[in-house]
């Protein structure tokens, strides 16, 4: 198996072969994190607005739009990208249809991946554990792919990869081999480099555009590791059902 971290989509290759964990740690998949764990009954999610608004147009029963651009709720949305919005939001029975600047983006760029998991501090330990043993299942490699910011590095993202790394090489049973890319070893030397990952977020473009909207205290909510179980799961046609499933609307 090979393991390794894609600073942004663009880095992507052979994706045939790959489980992708998407990472927009600021504050994409966080939120759809959270969304995922109150059980919506369906889960779609668009690189556009204006694909979210026609679909919702399209639907007898308006669905829950949420999202954002510039950070904040597009016009006429419910809500916005904050992962503290959905805390306690009932969406039990209700169709949500979620876009966002960066993290909807790199989700569409890898969905012909055989596997695409959404991950973050919130969920890390189960979207790696989920990673891998899809992985072991169908014989693929894991990469990390980072949504980045504006189709750049973004270095949130990147440490939220290293830590995500780290924890996969220790869920790695002693008898199976792996080899490490060179993306995956420079992710896993930030976590090793920066101990402050508070001050690294807020730090970051991601954190101080949120700061900048008044939102800083998404910041340390995002920050708690493993607070969900919840894995939101690309849903395919010839993959059985998954827990946490979410299509894409593109």
């Amino acid at each position: 198996m090979h393991i390794d971290v894609a600073f942004t989509p663009a880095e992507v290759q052979n994706i045939a072969a790959k489980v992708c964990l998407v990472v927009d740690v600021i504050r994409a998949t966080s939120t759809l994190a959270v969304i995922a764990s109150r059980r919506p009954d369906r889960l779609l999610i668009t690189p556009t607005v204006q694909k979210a608004v026609k679909f919702a147009a399209q639907q007898a029963v308006h669905p829950v739009l949420c999202g954002e651009r510039g950070g904040l709720a597009p016009e006429g949305f419910d809500y916005g990208n904050s992962p503290r919005e959905f805390t306690d939001v009932d969406l039990t029975g209700k169709t949500v249809v979620f876009t966002s600047s960066n993290g909807a983006r790199a989700i569409a760029d890898v969905h012909l991946a055989p596997a695409v998991l959404l991950a973050s501090f919130l969920n890390a330990g189960a979207a790696v554990e989920a990673a891998l043993t899809r992985a072991y299942r169908d014989h693929l490699d894991v990469l990390v792919v980072c949504a980045g910011r504006d189709e750049k590095f973004a270095i949130d993202d990147a440490y939220c990869a290293g830590y995500l790394i780290s924890l996969l090489l220790g869920l790695i049973p002693a008898d199976k081999t792996f080899t490490l890319g060179e993306g995956g070893q420079a992710a896993l030397a930030l976590v090793g480099y920066f101990r402050d990952a508070e001050k690294l977020l807020r730090e970051s473009g991601a954190g101080q555009a949120v700061i900048e909207i008044g939102l800083e205290e998404d910041i340390p909510f995002l920050l708690q590791k493993d607070l969900l179980t919840a894995v939101p799961t690309l849903q395919t046609r010839d993959q059985s059902p998954v827990d946490y499933p979410f299509t894409l609307l593109i």
